[in-house]
């Protein structure tokens, strides 16, 4: 859908013309949608200069039910469901991080639409509270999608890359994609170095980042596994979309992991690759 009916929908105008629309047509349900509003333009005051243009498209997207005169803000809770559901706008992103930020985003007409729906009230009722949850999580479900195909993405680019340096130092082994059958192996693929006699291990530990935010994360397993193994443990960082590889060995990385203090351990140190 285009910003400029996204706009639209998003107005204050649009849900009380659908509002007056489902009020008159639950009590003369045969009349055709086109004869309720001419109707309503005609007979009253107060519904004559609402956006029916945009108030159709709303009826659409929202689910038919009963009168909607009981709870004026669960039917506009329910609108505003619907076009956040078709049209996804931007600020929805910012939801994991507290609806202060998403008003802060939103323009005004967006801004009274969710007022007037209750989601900024205060305190906020049991189901104020679940549509923002569900927001949040459905926001964090999206990302955590997108980082594991962007991780998945980053493990083929080394399986691919440990293949042909195999291939180049003539070692007839082939990479081993660990994570996807133990992910608490502390590494992602098991390849090969030259050995004195037969290839020894090269474990590898996969990271991705883009580069707007060039931020890797590491876990304490995958930490103490790289310690524990090294020499022959070694991580990949792959900056994505450009697909350019930074190789570090443990003693490389180490210098910036954290240390544990008191009774406190780290679990995840986030990592900044600007050093590399």
């Amino acid at each position: 859908m285009s910003p400029s009916r996204q706009e639209s929908l998003f107005t204050m105008s649009a849900m009380n013309g659908l509002l007056a629309m489902r009020r008159y047509h639950a009590d003369h349900p045969d009349v055709e949608l086109q004869d309720v509003i001419a109707t309503l333009k005609r007979v009253s005051a107060d519904d004559a200069y609402h956006d029916y243009e945009a108030a159709v498209l709303l009826d659409r997207l929202v689910k038919r039910g009963g009168a909607p005169g009981i709870d004026i803000p669960t039917f506009f809770r329910e609108t505003v469901t619907a076009v956040v559901d078709d049209t996804r706008p931007w600020w929805i992103r910012l939801s994991p991080w507290g609806r202060d930020r998403v008003k802060a985003a939103l323009s005004s007409n967006e801004a009274q639409c969710l007022d007037a729906a209750g989601l900024f009230s205060s305190p906020p009722s049991a189901e104020v509270l679940q549509w923002w949850d569900a927001l949040a999580q459905e926001v964090r479900a999206t990302d955590n999608a997108k980082l594991l195909e962007q991780g998945r993405k980053a493990e083929q680019l080394t399986m691919d890359y440990e293949a042909r340096r195999l291939s180049e130092l003539g070692i007839p082994n082939r990479p081993r994609l660990i994570s996807l059958d133990d992910n608490s192996a502390g590494y992602d693929v098991h390849s090969y170095e030259k050995g004195p006699v037969e290839p020894i291990a090269k474990l590898i530990e996969v990271k991705s980042c883009s580069r707007e935010e060039g931020d890797i994360f590491i876990t304490r397993n995958e930490w103490e596994t790289a310690v524990e193994r090294a020499p022959h443990y070694c991580f990949h960082i792959w900056t994505l979309p450009d697909e350019k590889l930074i190789e570090l060995t443990p003693a490389e990385l180490g210098v910036h992991i954290p240390v544990d203090h008191g009774k406190g351990r780290w679990q995840i140190a986030k990592i900044s690759t600007a050093f590399c």
